[in-house]
Formats: structure tokens, C-alpha cells, sequence
């Protein structure tokens, strides 16, 4: 038995109905994996990856310098790593330097990229110059005195910067400074005061480190605890940059 016209009409109805709900809902989706998305997850993988790569970097040197050494590496300067008369692995050590620094350039230009006001633009342009300085420590290790200590200088008052803004950023965008990133900055902001008062203005460098073997030198742990903190921010922030992505892309209209 053929249906009624009626009853044809109105399952054509239903099924123009749910077409128009189907198309309502494919923006959603269709953001989730826009190009705008696509783009960040790129930089946050990146990010991970020359985290991890710097790691193992600087853990290969450190190990193979604690078998010559002992503990006694930890308690001196961090760059003594990167001289190529003094460390049989300090090409690792130095690659390290600029694979943290390109993490970094990659976080800032993720955070740019999401266009969340113009203090998240100054947050990523300090970033910027921290990850830059941390590149030209590597292309210009302490073998090359002068050169180093400018740009040694320049990590370390970037770093002052970047820590401050990222405190501020928690009062005014907490969006974009998670609790974690938060506590971090501020013993990250500690740690670069201490350093900076330290730090002996005329020569751009710090006083010499006594290497006794029961002497500690809190200028080199307080410097290691920097390049930590500075790595660790790096990786928290890049996870704040993929959560915010997400929420962006779902927003944005279909392309």
C-alpha cells in the first residue's frame, strides 16, 4: 500500500529537520579541528618535544660530568658545561641551551597567536627575549667571555620580566596563568632577584665560586634552579596555550 501525500510531506519534513540540526552542530565539530587549532596543537607538540630533547641533553652532560666529578658538579656554575676546553660533552650541552630556547620561541608565539589582549602580547614578547638569550648562550658559550656575559645578562633580566608579568597576568587574566604557573613564577621571580643582586654590574658576571669540597656555591644552585624553573614554566604554560586553543576553536564560526 502506497503512503498518502501527507505522510510524504511530512517525512520529508523530518528529514530537512534533522539536516538543519545536523549542519547547526557541524561547526562545533569542524571548529575543534580548525586550522586555528591545528596550528597550536603543532606548536604545543613542538614545544613538548624540544623540552623533552633539552632534558636529556642537559642530563647526558651532567651525568658524564658527575662521573668526573661527583655531586661537586651541582655546586658549580651551569655554564662551565658549555666551555669546550673544560667539558668533553659541551656541544650537547650547548645544543641543549638552544633547544630550550627554541621551546620557548615556540610558547611565545602560541600564546601571540591567541590574540587574548595586548599584556598577553607583552608576556609573549618577554618570553621572546628570554628564549633568544637562551639560544645565544648556547651559540655563545663562556669560551667567548664577552659574549657570554652580555647575553648571560640579558637571560637573566628577561627572566626578572617574565616572571613579574606572568604574577601580574594571574590578577589580571587567570585564563592564561593557571595556580601552578602562578607559584612557579613567583619562585622563579625570587630566584632571578637573588641572582640580579648578586650579579657584578661592572664585569656582567658574578664573583668566583669556591670549589672546595665542602663549599657550596649558592650563586651556581641558584642558577641551576633557574634554568629549571625557566623549562618547567615553559612546559605549564604550553599546556595553558593547548587548553586555551581548544576553547578559542570551539568559538571561532566555521571556516
Amino acid at each position: 500500500m502506497r503512503p498518502s501525500k501527507g505522510v510524504q510531506n511530512a517525512a520529508l519534513l523530518f528529514v530537512i529537520h534533522r539536516s538543519k540540526i545536523s549542519a547547526d552542530s557541524m561547526p562545533t565539530v569542524q571548529n575543534v579541528h580548525s586550522i586555528h587549532y591545528d596550528l597550536h596543537r603543532l606548536v604545543i607538540w613542538m614545544i613538548l618535544a624540544g623540552a623533552l630533547v633539552t632534558s636529556v641533553g642537559l642530563s647526558i652532560s651532567v651525568w658524564a660530568e658527575y662521573q668526573r666529578i661527583g655531586v661537586e658538579v651541582f655546586f658549580r656554575r651551569a655554564d662551565l658545561l658549555g666551555d669546550y676546553i673544560y667539558s668533553p660533552l659541551a656541544y650537547v650541552y650547548n645544543m641543549s641551551l638552544i633547544s630550550a630556547g627554541s621551546c620557548i620561541l615556540l610558547a611565545m608565539y602560541g600564546l601571540y597567536q591567541l590574540k587574548l589582549g595586548d599584556f598577553s602580547h607583552y608576556l609573549s614578547l618577554s618570553g621572546s627575549w628570554v628564549g633568544l638569550s637562551i639560544i645565544l648562550i648556547g651559540v655563545f658559550p663562556i669560551n667567548y667571555l664577552y659574549e657570554h656575559r652580555l647575553v648571560s645578562t640579558s637571560f637573566l633580566i628577561g627572566t626578572f620580566v617574565l616572571h613579574l608579568l606572568t604574577i601580574t597576568t594571574r590578577i589580571n587574566h587567570k585564563e592564561i596563568c593557571s595556580k601552578p604557573l602562578f607559584i612557579l613564577a613567583v619562585l622563579g621571580f625570587i630566584s632571578a632577584s637573588g641572582l640580579i643582586y648578586q650579579l657584578d654590574w661592572s664585569l656582567l658576571d658574578f664573583k668566583p665560586c669556591p670549589h672546595g669540597k665542602i663549599e657550596i656555591c649558592w650563586v651556581s644552585l641558584n642558577m641551576w634552579f633557574q634554568t629549571n624553573v625557566t623549562m618547567l614554566w615553559c612546559v605549564l604554560l604550553a599546556l595553558n596555550v593547548r587548553k586555551l586553543a581548544i576553547n578559542n576553536a570551539k568559538l571561532q564560526p566555521s571556516e
